[in-house]
């Protein structure tokens, strides 16, 4: 019975993790990613930007801004995380990627390198807060962020530019919302124990299989000569009466 179930058994495995990889796969392939943000021109001297989950603003870009004016911002925290919108007050200038965020906070407007007095907006989860600046009497560009710990480094920042387009090599990194490592991971375990039991199955089948193998004349085999029958002993005369 065993040996006849274990083909039968290997095969639901097998269909299960050709499934597993065909669901992972589609998925894989169809997971959406985010679209950057298109650039936006205002020279109404008004903006708003979003802080949206997976770190990244929309929009992400802004130009042709006007010089000497007053700017108002709307900065809404659209994400379950506290996110800040600060504008890096040295222009013309990509911050490294390897700038944690005290030494991005040194080059925040009011600090030495500044020359422009942007605001620094910190909102909390669903919230918006509203600020106005006095936008740069020069034409020029800057590079706007979030200051919470490890948000720059996931893509939360972008770029804005005052009496000017931006340069056409600057852009920015969208934060990707691809399954990641993680789901790879997790993936990849049950692929290797769908395998492992896949091979454990075969060894203890052939094992347990070995004890219900069909005898050889069943397999067109001669019969084996039966062993010659051993005389049984004699029995033992009785004893002599005295």
């Amino acid at each position: 019975m065993s040996a006849r179930t274990l083909p039968r058994s290997a095969a639901a495995v097998l269909l299960a993790l050709v499934l597993v990889g065909g669901i992972s796969l589609a998925w894989f392939a169809t997971a959406p990613a985010r679209a950057a943000s298109s650039v936006e021109s205002d020279p109404t001297g008004s903006f708003s930007v979003t802080a949206v989950a997976g770190f990244s603003f929309t929009p992400n870009s802004f130009q042709q801004l006007p010089l000497n004016a007053t700017i108002t911002v709307t900065f809404t925290d659209d994400d379950t995380e506290d996110h800040t919108f600060v504008i890096i007050g040295k222009q013309g200038w990509v911050i490294p990627a390897s700038y944690n965020s005290a030494q991005i906070t040194t080059l925040a407007y009011g600090s030495s390198p500044a020359a422009l007095n942007a605001p620094g907006m910190n909102a909390t989860a669903d919230s918006q807060l509203v600020a106005t600046f006095t936008s740069p009497r020069t034409a020029g560009w800057y590079e706007f962020v979030c200051t919470e710990p490890g948000h720059f480094q996931n893509g939360m920042y972008g770029f804005i530019a005052f009496g000017m387009n931006l340069p056409g090599n600057l852009t920015v990194s969208t934060a990707s919302t691809d399954p990641g490592a993680p789901v790879f991971i997790i993936v990849g375990v049950i692929v290797a124990l769908t395998v492992i039991a896949i091979i454990l199955g075969f060894v203890v089948g052939r094992r347990r299989g070995a004890t219900y193998e069909m005898p050889p004349e069943r397999l067109g085999y001669p019969e084996p000569e039966p062993a010659p029958a051993v005389p049984p002993e004699p029995p033992l005369p009785p004893e002599s009466k005295g």
